[in-house]
């Protein structure tokens, strides 16, 4: 069963669908063989070059980093986004043990989906944590400088 994802380097989103090893970006297809290495990253050859490759999982994201780019990759259904018991409210949380370098939002800021809301850095990967849709900030619950845990909640969304 073919899983379609979206695909944002921060500045461009595609649509992705991932079939085994065939990828379709936007309709462009390749194939792609990912093994991994000894030291915990993962080898990507395509079109006879090879990339060095990391990642990060969270309940409903996976970074990506290769070559020194970092993306971010979610499921098409947001079904699995973490939200408070009985609310409307996403919690936004940290993809992995991380240090918040930018906080763009405040209190009762709107935002569009996609729009940059925190930017936390890991494993030299600077990870943008956006909106997954358009509304009105909560509560920020972290500061620029603050080392976070896996799983913290950064920003509550309504």
């Amino acid at each position: 069963m073919a899983a379609q994802l979206r695909l944002s380097d921060g500045r461009r989103e595609w649509r992705v669908t991932v079939d085994g090893a065939i990828v379709r970006i936007e309709g462009v297809e390749g194939e792609f063989n990912v093994s991994p290495s000894a030291d915990g990253r993962w080898i990507i050859r395509h079109a006879g070059e090879t990339h060095m490759g990391s990642s990060a999982r969270t309940a409903f994201e996976l970074w990506t980093g290769v070559n020194g780019a970092t993306a971010s990759w979610q499921a098409e259904n947001a079904s699995s986004r973490p939200r408070h018991k009985g609310s409307s409210v996403d919690a936004l949380r940290a993809p992995m043990n991380a240090t918040v370098v930018r906080v763009h939002v405040a209190a009762g800021d709107t935002v569009a989906e996609g729009d940059a809301l925190v930017v936390v850095e890991a494993m030299k990967m600077e990870m943008p944590i956006r909106a997954p849709h358009a509304g009105v900030i909560r509560v920020v619950h972290c500061k620029e400088g603050e080392l976070v845990s896996a799983s913290a909640v950064l920003v509550e969304l309504e």
